[in-house]
C-alpha cells in the first residue's frame, strides 16, 4: 500500500509567499524537510493509502472536471506542537467541500491514511511552513513566521495528487 495526498495548490503570488516563509524558516533553523523535500506549498485535503494508482488518476480527474478555482483567507499562525509549524486558513464551504468529495470518492478505492486526520470533521486545514521541528527551532520558526505574516487571500488554481514519503507529484489538474 501507497501513502497519496490530494492538495491544492495556490495563484503565483501565493506560492512565493508561502515558499520564501518555507525558506527562511529552513535557512535559520536548518529544518528543511520541506525544501529538501521539494514539496511545493498547499494545503492537503486527503491523506489516503491504497494499492490501485490507476484507479485513484481516474477518479481524480473525474473529481477535477467538476472543480473551479476559489478563494481561501488564510488568517492565522499555527502549530502542532513541536513538529510543525503552519498557515491556517479559514474553513468555508470550499475547503470543506473539497475534502468530503475528495475522502468519499477516492475512499472508494482506497483506506483512509494519516489516521483520520485528513477527514471531514477531524481536518485542521493548514498550509505547513516547516515539519519536523525541534522544540527551539519552533520557537525560532514562530518568531519569523510572525514577523512575516499578515492576513492574506489566496486562489486555489490546482488540485494534486502525489504519493508522499518521498513526496512525487502524480499529475495536477488545472481548476476552471
Amino acid at each position: 500500500m501507497v501513502d497519496y495526498a490530494i492538495t491544492l495548490e495556490f495563484d503565483k503570488e501565493t506560492h512565493n509567499k508561502i515558499q520564501e516563509m518555507i525558506d527562511e524558516v529552513a535557512k535559520v533553523t536548518g529544518c528543511d524537510y520541506m525544501k529538501q523535500s521539494k514539496i511545493p506549498p498547499h494545503v492537503t485535503v486527503a491523506a489516503i493509502v491504497s494499492d490501485n494508482e490507476e484507479a485513484l488518476l481516474s477518479e481524480m480527474e473525474i473529481i477535477a472536471e467538476t472543480m473551479k478555482k476559489d478563494y481561501i483567507w488564510f488568517a492565522n499562525i499555527g502549530v502542532f506542537n513541536p513538529l510543525v509549524i503552519y498557515l491556517g486558513p479559514v474553513m468555508n464551504e470550499f475547503l470543506y467541500n473539497t475534502c468530503k468529495t475528495v475522502n468519499e470518492r477516492l475512499l472508494k478505492y482506497a483506506d483512509i491514511g494519516n489516521r483520520g486526520n485528513y477527514m471531514p470533521y477531524q481536518w485542521v486545514p493548514h498550509a505547513a511552513i516547516a515539519v519536523k521541528l525541534t522544540t527551539d527551532a519552533l520557537k525560532d520558526a514562530f518568531s519569523i513566521v510572525q514577523e512575516k505574516f499578515t492576513a492574506f487571500g489566496a486562489t486555489a488554481e490546482k488540485i494534486v495528487l502525489a504519493r508522499a514519503e518521498p513526496y512525487e507529484e502524480l499529475r495536477s489538474w488545472e481548476l476552471k
